[in-house]
Parts: C-alpha cells; structure tokens; sequence
C-alpha cells in the first residue's frame, strides 16, 4: 500500500522539464517514554547534545522544483538485536527499492556527511546516478593529501562569492563563499571538491565540506542541489506535529511498530494526491494547510448531504400531506 502511494503521489505532480530528480535521506529520532517498545533505542545527535531514548527512523524522500514525496523509510534497530543493521545499509535497501519514474532521466543524491560511506558512494555509481554528500575531512585524496588540510590551510582570499535563490519563487537570494577544486578520491573516481561558509572571515570548523561527481560542476550549481536538503527536515516537522509520527502507543510487536510510522508515511501521500490541485509549482506550501483544506471540504460535503436529506425528506412529507 505504502509503494503504491508513492506511485500515485509522482504523478500527481508535473514533472520537471530538465527530468532530473533528487534523492534526499536523513535520519531523525521520535523521542517515546516507553521502554518495553523493541525498536527504541539511546542516541544523541553530537556530543554536545543530550542523550534521548526513541525510535530511529531513516526517511528517503524525492525532491524537484517546491514538491517533497517520501519514498520509503526503515526503522534502526538497537545494536543489541540480532538482525542490527546500520544506517547506511538501510539506506542502499532503500536505493536498491527505488524505482524511478517514467520521467526522470537523472537522479542526484543529497545527504550529509553521515551517509559519505565507500560503500553508499559505489552504490549510487552502481545505478549511474550522481551525488552532493557532505564528507567528513577523515577522508584522503589518491595524492594522500587530507580533505582536512586544504580547510584548514587555505587562505581566505582564494573564496569567491555567490548568491543562490531560494527553492520557492521568492526574490530573496543566499550568499555563500565558496572554493572549486577538481580531485581524485581512490575507489570513487574523479570528483569536485567545495568549500562553503556563510562568511568569509568564518573559521574552518564552520566550513562545509562538499563533494559530487557531477562533471563540469560549478561552485553555485554544488551549493543549489545541496540547498535541497533541507525539505527532508521540513518533511520530520510536517510528519511528527502534524500527522504524529511516533505517538501511536504500540509495543512489544516490532511489526506494528513498523506498520505505525508507514501508516503516517501513508497519511501524508494520501493527502498530497488528494490536494495536488491546491499545490502550485514553485510556490511554498505545507501539510498542516492541506489538511485543514481537506477536513473543510470532507465537512463541507457531509453538510452538503445531510442538507439533502433532510430537504428530500421534508418534500416527501409536505406530498403525503398533500
């Protein structure tokens, strides 16, 4: 039910005229009270952050133009578990689950540094789709020089300016510093390397750490496909506060645990192909609207009816007396 959603809610949707659709991942952790519950687990998002205790979800979501449609998602188990899987393992399932649309001629991933694994970047290859991931600076170019070394040590006169537009129709515009270096990763092949910061005089720890192999990749074009990560977050908001992903109180059956966050998944899909009329090409919109829309309209129906009704039932008695 979840796959054929998915398929309804792609061609709800026109589809972008350059065909190319981007895929964007990312994880977050639905805080629960309940410790009988099989798939919690203990986690922070840094080591600044504090320990919470909930469930794990890993969500894949499809992204053009203004539209975000999630795709699948999987539930990390605790490491304790026997059948424990990583987050990136369950993120190449999801890849190799994914059927493209009829439309789209090239797919771009999109993630953050979390999922720049060897394993992930050969898997996408694999399929011949590109990627912008974020990487961390562990990595090593073929030359045996550190991502972290051309951060740390590059002058800040070599940053050049450019200004993005934002993702929905609006005149405002985002700069962002930026430097272009063509490279080699072992195993991966060639690549582009970009640095981007917010300011120019900002530090290297505030320094992101792009790379794709996209070829002939400009600094502006990085930093616009890597912007659309940030409808995947918008998508955990949408799903946690307006659809309660994670409250339903289900425990002790991992099934019905699983089955409780696809049925959210399965209330946003439904709402987006019930109310894609109300969703205009590039302008911004929210599942909080489309559901206040759609209980207007359901009510405005059962009104509607229950007026009928009555009316019907007033005549039939106004001929009787008659």
């Amino acid at each position: 039910m979840l796959y054929w959603l998915v398929t309804q809610a792609l061609a709800a949707f026109p589809p972008p005229a350059d065909g190319v659709l981007y895929l964007v991942v990312d994880s977050t952790l639905k805080g629960k009270r309940t410790k009988k519950n099989p798939w919690v687990k203990k986690g922070r998002l840094n080591e600044h952050a504090p320990f919470t205790w909930g469930l794990h979800v890993v969500l894949l979501i499809a992204q053009w133009d203004s539209y975000r449609i999630p795709l699948d998602f999987r539930l990390v188990k605790p490491k304790k578990c026997k059948d424990y899987c990583s987050e990136n393992t369950l993120f190449r399932e999801m890849l190799e689950a994914f059927v493209p649309p009829p439309w789209c001629k090239a797919v771009i991933v999109v993630a953050d540094a979390a999922y720049a694994s060897r394993d992930n970047l050969k898997a996408i290859q694999a399929h011949g789709w590109f990627f912008v991931i974020a990487f961390p600076r562990t990595w090593k170019l073929a030359n045996g020089q550190h991502l972290r070394d051309i951060v740390t040590h590059l002058p800040r006169h070599h940053y050049r300016q450019v200004r993005v537009p934002a993702l929905v129709s609006t005149h405002r515009h985002r700069s962002f510093w930026t430097f272009v270096k063509s490279a080699h990763l072992r195993h991966i092949g060639d690549v582009t390397v970009l640095l981007s910061r917010r300011q120019r005089n900002e530090s290297p720890k505030q320094t992101k750490l792009l790379v794709t192999n996209l070829p002939m990749a400009s600094a502006r074009l990085i930093v616009m496909i890597y912007l659309r990560r940030w409808p995947v977050e918008i998508c955990f908001k949408e799903l946690k506060s307006g659809l309660g992903l994670g409250q339903a109180q289900v425990t002790k059956d991992p099934a019905r645990v699983e089955r409780s966050v696809a049925v959210t998944l399965m209330a946003y899909l439904a709402l987006l192909r019930l109310q894609a009329t109300h969703i205009k090409p590039g302008t911004a919109w929210s599942i909080f609207a489309l559901k206040q829309r759609f209980a207007w309209e359901i009510g405005a129906q059962q009104l509607k009816r229950t007026t009928q009704q009555q009316t019907l039932k007033e005549i039939k008695k106004l001929n009787l007396a008659a």
